[in-house]
This record gives C-alpha cells, sequence and structure tokens, in this order.
C-alpha cells in the first residue's frame, strides 16, 4: 500500500510544479490514496490560502472543495478512519528515533506515522526532510 503526503495529493487539483509527476504516482499506485482528517484540512487550509493571496479566486477554491468531495464520493480517494493516539504514538517514537536526523518537521512526522499504522509499505512525497523520515521508518520512498 502506498500512502500519499498531502503535498502530493493537492498537486492533482492545482497545476504547480510537479503536478504531472504527482498524478503519474496516483495513477501507478495499486491502492486508492488514502484521505486522513489531516490530508483533508491541510488540503483545504492551502486552497483557502491560496484564494487569500490572489492565486485563485475564492469561486475556485469552493470548486475544489467541490472537486475533492466528488472525487471522495467516486472512489479516487478513500476516507480512512484513523485512531490519532496511535497515530500521535507513533509519531513521538519516530521523532524521538529519527528527529534529529532528518529534522523533520512536526506535522510532517504524523504523515509518516499515518502511513505506517495501517501498515502502508511506500510513501510518497516531494519532501525532502518527510522522504527522509519515512526512509528511516523503514518505508519504499517515492518521489
Amino acid at each position: 500500500m502506498r500512502h500519499f503526503d498531502t503535498g502530493v495529493l493537492l498537486k492533482l487539483y492545482l497545476p504547480e510544479f510537479r503536478a504531472a509527476e504527482a498524478v503519474a504516482h496516483v495513477n501507478g499506485c495499486a491502492n486508492v490514496p488514502p484521505l486522513t482528517p489531516l490530508h483533508e484540512l491541510e488540503m483545504r487550509s492551502a486552497l483557502r490560502q491560496k484564494a487569500g493571496r490572489g492565486e485563485i479566486t475564492q469561486t475556485e477554491c469552493e470548486a475544489l472543495f467541490a472537486q475533492m468531495e466528488t472525487d471522495v464520493t467516486g472512489g479516487v480517494h478513500a476516507r480512512v478512519a484513523v485512531v490519532w493516539a496511535d497515530v500521535f504514538a507513533t509519531a513521538e517514537s519516530l521523532s524521538t528515533a529519527h528527529g534529529v536526523s532528518t529534522l523533520c518537521r512536526s506535522l510532517d512526522t504524523p504523515h509518516v506515522a499515518l502511513a505506517l499504522v495501517p501498515g502502508a509499505t511506500e510513501f510518497c512525497t516531494f519532501d525532502h526532510r518527510q522522504a527522509l523520515m519515512a526512509a528511516a521508518a523503514g518505508l519504499t520512498v517515492i518521489s
């Protein structure tokens, strides 16, 4: 199973640098990308920030929210239930073991933990420090 970082999933909706790679990584995956509440919060927040900076209009922002929901109901993404206590315990263990060597940020470490809790073997990210943490955790990094 392949887990995706929010930055990769967001590129499915925006014509950003490396968007074509993100699409290829998702399309080349055997599983439907899991979508956690953390992914959804980060994606919606990123889109709101883009609207706030004038990079997209508020109407475009709302249309992207609707498209993300349509994609969930259409099976493009799969919402997954998360036991947050387990995720944060795993994230703390990862930070303890690898935080000094990877310099992975506090909100990036739970993404790696989210991959480990359901048993993913691959982690797709374009973030260097997060990739280091995922590799240190034993995941195959796709970037």
